[in-house]
């Protein structure tokens, strides 16, 4: 009797120790890949883009309201604000520059490819006075699009690529999806 008592024991202890690993080694991650911007204000991503890729000229950035249909239409491209949780931008205080950073983060990242299209397709490149954007990019990273575009004229100060590659290692080098 003893020794099927001290087998049950060290069964018991062994399935509590594999179980317990198995949680934290195989249930931590969540189960799938940890998002890297999760936890960061729009704002902070901008700001770390600019730590990766610095751009000298003259901007602020500021958060936009998304109940704000003109807004969020100029600078943003969208008309569709349903799925739209946060937005933020980051633009020279000059508006003779052609350059436009705009962040939007969706309520449901099943809902990011459409209105990454609609950013897209709806933007104006020539929003500004007497000037106008010809390097234009839209990618995500899960929950979060990267509306940027720019004028070649600032080629030597910046890209649309340059602070793309920027905004990728933010993610955490993860792959990002173009638009």
């Amino acid at each position: 009797m003893k020794k099927h008592n001290k087998f049950s024991k060290f069964f018991l202890l062994s399935a509590v120790i594999i179980l317990s690993a198995f949680c934290l080694f195989g249930c931590g991650s969540g189960g799938g890949e940890k998002n890297a911007l999760e936890d960061m204000a729009l704002l902070d991503i901008i700001d770390k883009i600019y730590e990766i890729t610095p751009v000298e000229l003259s901007l602020y950035s500021d958060n936009m309201d998304v109940t704000d249909s003109d807004t969020m239409s100029y600078n943003a491209g969208l008309t569709n604000l349903n799925n739209v949780k946060e937005a933020a931008v980051s633009e020279p205080m000059m508006s003779s520059q052609a350059y436009s950073m705009v962040l939007v983060r969706v309520n449901d990242e099943s809902a990011t490819a459409n209105i990454a299209n609609e950013m897209k397709a709806g933007v104006n490149p020539a929003k500004w006075v007497c000037v106008a954007a010809d390097d234009l990019q839209v990618v995500s990273y899960r929950d979060v699009i990267l509306l940027f575009m720019v004028s070649s004229e600032l080629s030597d100060t910046v890209t649309s690529q340059k602070i793309v590659d920027a905004f990728q290692q933010v993610c955490g080098g993860a792959e990002l999806v173009s638009y």
